[in-house]
């Protein structure tokens, strides 16, 4: 072979090594399982580590996440009552019994009971077949669950007031832990209520004429059954001699407990 072929053969070789090493780089370049060096001007994207607090979040930021808070109620169940209402446990029978229900509904389990007088929270409220059910939390226990509306007294945290005593003047007083409220129109005193200052429970004696004092005060009486259970007699005195106006005051007596109210 000549020195020209030779030379000629070692070329083409030179050649053919070249055009496989551009291959080989191109396709590196395009195989997604080749990591491709960035330029350093080049903005890479934050790793977030979900751990880490939320920008803007973080301590000494000043702001907090702020989730909404679920509403009260099993499952939100019926309409939540916003703001929450005030109530009171009452039954025909002073010492009942009232069944507190995980689901608005006499076929749910029973999670406990309440007594006539005991002072709830309204939380939710829900129809269904047999009336009005309440989603309740008791003041002193916590204790949630459903109980049905007619057990309830949803005007406040006692009998709701007749319309007589509604359109009557009061007389106000304190004994011994309990706060009495007489109520008075122009036929005299018909009603007295009594509300413990610490449970809060609310019960009512309703007041007949029975004739005057030995002093010859105007005389009323009746009975009260508080929530625990009991008839109690209560005696109420007219010191104003039949002619309750501001400023005046009336003695009461339940069950040997004396105090006094002065009318407003």
């Amino acid at each position: 072979m000549t020195k020209a072929k030779v030379w000629m053969v070692v070329a083409l070789c030179s050649i053919a090594i070249a055009v496989a090493a551009i291959a080989v780089a191109i396709g590196r370049r395009n195989d997604p399982a080749v990591v491709m060096p960035t330029s350093p001007d080049e903005e890479q994207p934050a790793v977030v580590d979900p751990a880490e607090p939320a920008p803007g979040t973080g301590p000494g930021t000043g702001t907090t996440p702020n989730p909404n808070p679920p509403e009260p109620g099993v499952g939100g169940i019926g309409t939540a009552v916003n703001p929450p209402e005030e109530a009171q446990l009452i039954a025909d029978q002073p010492g009942s019994q009232i069944n507190l229900r995980s689901q608005p509904t006499t076929d749910s389990d029973s999670k406990g009971y309440g007594l006539v007088g005991d002072p709830v929270m309204l939380l939710r409220s829900t129809t269904a077949s047999d009336g009005t059910w309440y989603f309740v939390k008791f003041d002193k226990s916590g204790a949630e669950g459903w109980i049905r509306g007619d057990f309830i007294n949803t005007e406040g945290r006692a009998t709701p007031l007749s319309q007589r005593a509604d359109d009557s003047n009061t007389c106000e007083g304190v004994m011994e832990g309990m706060a009495v409220t007489a109520f008075y129109d122009t036929n005299g005193f018909h009603l007295v209520r009594f509300v413990n200052l610490e449970t809060k429970n609310t019960f009512d004696a309703t007041l007949s004429r029975q004739g005057s004092s030995n002093a010859g005060q105007p005389l009323y009486q009746g009975s009260a059954s508080p929530p625990t259970g009991g008839s109690y007699p209560v005696a109420l005195t007219d010191l104003s001699g039949g002619n309750p106006r501001s400023g005046s005051q009336v003695s009461v007596d339940y069950t040997g407990i004396e105090g006094s109210a002065t009318c407003e």
